[in-house]
This record gives C-alpha cells, sequence and structure tokens, in this order.
C-alpha cells in the first residue's frame, strides 16, 4: 500500500474520488486538501508527510491545473496522478508533468495501474546489485545454485542477502537445516511499514549470508507486486549483492522482482525436459519486455559428455553465462551437514568464479591439490 495526499477540485466530484481511492485497495489516504489550498499550505504538508504520490482532481476543467502545477513544483519528485479529466485538460496536464491521467469514468483497476506505473517511474529502477535466479522446471538445483552462490560470495568479504521468493515450495531452509519463522511471508506482508527491527527479526544469518527464507505457509495470502516494491526499496544500500530465488512460473507479484533485477539467470539441466522448459521460460521473459542483454543462462549438472556452451547457444538461442558440474557426493554431504561446499570440490571452484563475477572482483586463486602439494615439498627436498 502506498500513501498519498488527496487534492480535490468541485464538491460533486469528491465522493467519486473518495469512493475509487478506496476501491483500490493500494492507496492510505494521509490527508486531504482542498483546491483553494495556498502555497505554503501544500508545501507544509508535503514536505512533512512526503506521500509517496499526490491525487489531483481535475475534473474542475482549466482551472483545476493550477492545483496540478503547484503540486509539481513544491515537490517535483513525487508522482502525481490527475482524475475525472477531459481529453483538452489531459494535454496540458501531461505537458505539467502528470504521471497518469484518468478520465471521469476511469474504474479502480484502471487507477491501479497507474499507480503503478507511476511508482514504477519515480522511484523503480533497475538494481545495480539485484541477480534473479529462475528455474527452467522444479528440481534444475536453482536453490543450489542461489545458496552456494551466495556464500561464495560472502567468502569474498561481500555482504549479501538472499530473498527466498518460492513461497510455497522453497527447499531453501530445509538445505540450510533451519525452520524459519515469519520470514519472506511476514517481511511482504509488512512491507509497506517495514522497519530495521522487522527486517532483523525474519533474518536467519549463516554461513555470513542473510537469509529471507519461505516458511511455505499454505495459508498465507499470496503477496501483490506493492510488497516487493516496498521490500526492494528497503533493503537498496544495505547489501553489495541481492539474490532471489523464485518459483519456474513468473505470476503477477514477482514480475516486479524480474523487472527490477539487473540480470535474470534461468536455470536449466542438460536434460530434454528441462531445456524444454528453459525455452519456455525465455519466450516468458521476451514477452515481459526483459532485453536480452539482462538475461544469462546457467548450465546445472554439467558432466564429462555434456553439449559445448557454443551447443546450448545454438539451441537455445541465448548466451550461456555459466556452467556447474555435477558432483551429488559434494551437493548431499553440504546439506546433510548444513555446511558450505568442500572447497577443494570443482564445484565449489565454480561457484566461487561465478560469485567472483557478480562481485566484480577476480575469482580466488584455486588451492593446491593434495598432489601438487606432494610435488611441491619433494621438490624442496630434492635442492
Amino acid at each position: 500500500m502506498f500513501s498519498a495526499v488527496v487534492v480535490l477540485g468541485t464538491p460533486e466530484a469528491a465522493p467519486w474520488i473518495r469512493s475509487t481511492i478506496a476501491a483500490t485497495g493500494q492507496l492510505m489516504v494521509m490527508r486531504e486538501l482542498p483546491a483553494s489550498a495556498s502555497r505554503y499550505e501544500v508545501a507544509r504538508l508535503l514536505n512533512t508527510l512526503l506521500p509517496d504520490l499526490v491525487i489531483v482532481d481535475l475534473s474542475g476543467g482549466h482551472g483545476s491545473l493550477d492545483s496540478l502545477a503547484l503540486v509539481r513544483e513544491v515537490a517535483p519528485q513525487t508522482p502525481v496522478i490527475g482524475l475525472g479529466c477531459t481529453p483538452e485538460v489531459s494535454l496540458l496536464a501531461k505537458h505539467l508533468g502528470a504521471a497518469g491521467l484518468a478520465s471521469p469514468d476511469c474504474s479502480p483497476e484502471d487507477l491501479r495501474m497507474m499507480i503503478r506505473k507511476a511508482m514504477e517511474m519515480q522511484h523503480g529502477e533497475v538494481e545495480p546489485h539485484l541477480y534473479t535466479f529462475l528455474p527452467s522446471k522444479a528440481g534444475s538445483g536453482c536453490s543450489t545454485v542461489v545458496l552456494h552462490t551466495a556464500i561464495a560470495a560472502a567468502g569474498l568479504d561481500r555482504r549479501v542477502l538472499v530473498i527466498d521468493a518460492d513461497l510455497r515450495s522453497s527447499v531453501m531452509g530445509l538445505m540450510l537445516g533451519v525452520t524459519p519463522a515469519g520470514g519472506t511471508q511476514e517481511v511482504l506482508r509488512a512491507s509497506a511499514g517495514l522497519d530495521n527491527f522487522v527486517m532483523r527479526r525474519n533474518l536467519v544469518e549463516k554461513h555470513g549470508v542473510d537469509f529471507l527464507l519461505s516458511t511455505r505457509a499454505l495459508d498465507a495470502s499470496l503477496p501483490d507486486w506493492d510488497s516487493y516494491f516496498h521490500l526492494l526499496n528497503f533493503v537498496r544500500g544495505s547489501y553489495d549483492l541481492i539474490l532471489v530465488d523464485l518459483p519456474e512460473l513468473i505470476n503477477p507479484a514477482t514480475v516486479e522482482v524480474v523487472r527490477r533485477s539487473k540480470k535474470i539467470f534461468p536455470v536449466c539441466t542438460p536434460e530434454l525436459p528441462s531445456l524444454k522448459l528453459m525455452q519456455q521460460r525465455l519466450t516468458e521473459l521476451d514477452r515481459l519486455g526483459v532485453e536480452t542483454d539482462r538475461i544469462g543462462v546457467l548450465i546445472n549438472r554439467t558432466g564429462r559428455n555434456t553439449p559445448s556452451p557454443e551447443e546450448f547457444r545454438q539451441a537455445l538461442g541465448r548466451t550461456v553465462a555459466f556452467m556447474f558440474p555435477n558432483d551429488y557426493p559434494a551437493v548431499s554431504a553440504s546439506i546433510s551437514g548444513g555446511a558450505p561446499l568442500a572447497p577443494e570440490t570443482a564445484l565449489a571452484r565454480a561457484f566461487s568464479a561465478f560469485a567472483a563475477t557478480l562481485a566484480g572482483v577476480e575469482p580466488p586463486p584455486p588451492e593446491a591439490s593434495l598432489l601438487s602439494r606432494l610435488k611441491g615439498l619433494l621438490h624442496l627436498a630434492s635442492a
């Protein structure tokens, strides 16, 4: 829910303005102002309340444009939506910088769409440290990729947050060996008034990473897009890397995470069903308008006979960003022990290299194997 100040116009339009705003379910009106309010009064109120947006009644024709112009003058960073305007007034209101304009027959759904566009335009830019991971299908190992990438990034002295957005089928908590209380669901529910106390109460810190884990609660209501909008704005600047583990189907709420991500990483395995569904995930991202350069395909559980990155590129029509070798024993030992991957494994080294690319640093040099260390000792002994 967003906070709003409403500038009313004609007495006849006031009941419709109030009922339409209430029917959206997305606005909490902090204060109403008459169209005759002075510049001082408008400036004092907006600078004190700092609303997310301002709703202005434009049903009064050209005279009501003065209210819009005044709001834009005293609070240029606050988006303004005009309601009840005629086509002629709409042209002038656009020139004055209105973020959204609605005719007198505007429905609550129309207004909800305007609110979303206005908030995205003003405050919802792409986050430079946000990375989203999208499985081609359940069982592709997407959560494993997110978990060990996060641990590897923390090992590079990066502040890392993992948001577990698979609200109904998450395995992240199971892999960590913890049972979250509240977690992602609680933070999303409280997102409009989120503060540090609520956030810290619902975080789990393990292996140097902050985890916001899903409780998989079946009775929890599904979030709306603005819940993720508020959450992403709240954690902005607090972490060097934010990794989001999504379910395989992008829904009307998680599309906000995809829209804000610097990079989206669809994850699949070399098996045919996973590859076929990867093509479907890529098509879905195309339909959402996600630019090709923001998509990086990840191939998980590769083996000796796995096709090359170029062959995957030809088959999927997208460049492969990274490939992770299959190492079931190492992953199984990590989960059963609630510990990171053994650092000497090829899989751990792959996650370290991938995390380094996200963190913008050189990957750590691989640890010398036992055989190479023995050869070094023999060389020293013979010198």
